[in-house]
């Protein structure tokens, strides 16, 4: 008879691998079985088609943690859904007790659903979660599920615009004209006053949520090339720009683009005959410049834009477009940018969206009302799909504020970046204590939220997530009176707990 394998193992070596198994399993686990379901897993869970309740209510998807013993639909059904009697759809092993016991309140009691006998009874949801209960089919085994049925406490794919968040701008006394921009992880604002002041002033966002502070003291900057009193009656505010690397450009009356890298406290001319900046790209600007009546496109660095001076086409806004909104594609190499709405060389208001692919210009569409001063972004919003009932996120561009014949109150929506527009869902549009604004400034600051600062969405805990809030800068009235106020805005899922 052959001798045992561990025979012939030396005891020094057998005590090591002894030491080595124990150090890799702590005293919790080292020796203990594995949880028993025996007789008691839940395998399937759903709601019962109900369509008093909500269309395709069957189709809810639920997650089943056999571990922790928790059933429960981490995207949660729309906000307002009846609860209160809605039949469920259990699949388990065979058991021999099913019981579903349901929380009570002070004008209910407590009951108990016996699922076996009476599987079609509906059950109570709104005192928090229900209990199952299961015993094995030998009766040795038990075990007990926590149902929790989730519905969102807010609209979760509405735009959401905070009244206790909006704010008043900072800027030049008397100012009736400004424009901010985004500089990094602030908002620089340029305003003006009749009197031919200007003022930079500077926005820091609150860094997990809505609103902000403005830094103390205004900021006169100074033209170092120009000796001409009252010169902020000679800014084409609205043409204010910064670029990526943080460096503001702005043009006057006379067609000087000028240049400031020390955050606006001092401007320099660097080239002449721009009408306008439309845009910036990278650490460039592109723009239009003007010459004898004709319109070509410009831009600084000339080196930026090998394609720069060829004729503007007749469509083409050279002034009053939307800013611009920025994106990347996996079909592009370099980033575009979409520009929409304006006034064409010929004074015509255009509804025409243009992208630019670090190229050349090319017009997406026509979709558009016809209006000046669109207030333009790339932005992120939520859709619920009525099969699955599950909340998605997608990158749109939004538009709205345009000034044609008649103010364009509604709120437009993108989904391919320009090529297509149509009114946004009734979520997406401006509350009735916004008032309408055009040309104001639609900026985008990237926030990281946690926990606590969040509406509760998933049973698995999420460290921390990033959600991009609006910001709404300034703007006129129909009139032309400059609004001195700020908005700041986001859509409710997105500050929700992402699912893990």
């Amino acid at each position: 008879m052959k001798k045992g394998f561990l025979s012939y193992f030396p005891l020094a070596l057998l005590a090591a691998l002894g030491s080595f198994v124990t150090g890799c399993n702590s005293s919790e686990t080292w020796g203990t079985d594995p949880q028993d379901l025996s007789g008691t897993a839940v395998t399937a869970f759903s709601l019962k088609a109900d369509q008093t309740v909500l269309n395709n209510l069957d189709s809810v998807y639920f997650s089943i943690d056999l571990v922790a013993g928790k059933i429960f639909n981490a995207s949660p059904l729309p906000y307002g859904t009846n609860v209160d009697a809605i039949a469920v759809s259990i699949s388990s092993d065979a058991c021999s007790v099913a019981e579903l016991r349901i929380n009570g309140d002070e004008e209910k009691e407590a009951s108990v659903v016996d699922y076996l006998t009476t599987p079609d009874e509906k059950i109570d949801f709104t005192n928090g979660p229900v209990t199952l209960h299961l015993v094995s089919a030998d009766g040795l085994h038990e075990r007990d599920y926590e149902i929790r049925l989730n519905v969102s406490s807010v609209v979760a794919d509405s735009l959401y615009w905070d009244e206790l968040q909006a704010g008043v701008l900072r800027g030049v006394a008397g100012m009736t004209r400004s424009k901010t921009v985004k500089s990094g992880d602030k908002a620089i604002m340029l305003s003006t006053a009749p009197d031919g002041d200007a003022g930079i002033s500077t926005f820091i966002p609150n860094a997990k949520s809505g609103g902000g502070n403005w830094e103390p003291g205004v900021i006169s900057p100074s033209f170092v090339d120009v000796n001409t009193p009252s010169y902020g009656n000679l800014l084409n505010v609205e043409s204010f720009t910064a670029t990526e690397q943080g460096d503001l450009y702005v043009t006057d009356s006379y067609g000087n683009l000028h240049q400031s890298n020390d955050g606006g406290r001092s401007f320099k001319i660097v080239d002449t005959s721009w009408a306008n900046i439309t845009a910036a790209y990278d650490n460039a600007i592109i723009g239009i410049k003007e010459n004898a009546g004709s319109h070509s496109f410009a831009a600084y660095p000339s080196s930026a834009w090998p394609q720069a001076g060829q004729p503007v086409p007749a469509t083409f806004p050279v002034e009053a477009s939307s800013g611009a909104a920025q994106f990347t594609t996996k079909w592009a190499t370099l980033p575009q940018i979409v520009i929409t709405g304006g006034k064409t060389a010929s004074g015509s208001l255009t509804g025409s969206t243009w992208g630019f692919d670090g190229k050349q210009w090319a017009e997406l569409s026509d979709r558009l009302p016809a209006a000046s001063g669109y207030t333009l972004a790339k932005y992120t919003v939520a859709e619920t799909d009525t099969i699955s009932w599950r909340v998605s996120q997608r990158e749109v561009l939004l538009a709205f504020g345009g000034m044609g014949l008649k103010p364009v109150g509604d709120v437009w929506i993108s989904r391919d970046m320009g090529v297509n527009w149509q009114k946004g869902s009734e979520t997406l549009q401006l509350p009735e204590y916004m008032p309408f604004t055009t040309g104001a400034s639609l900026l985008v600051f990237d926030k990281t939220l946690d926990a606590s600062d969040a509406t509760p969405l998933a049973i698995t805990p999420i460290t921390s997530w990033e959600c991009p809030y609006l910001y709404l800068f300034g703007g006129y009235d129909t009139g032309g009176t400059l609004r001195q106020t700020y908005w700041s805005g986001v859509v409710n899922h997105l500050r929700m707990k992402p699912l893990q």
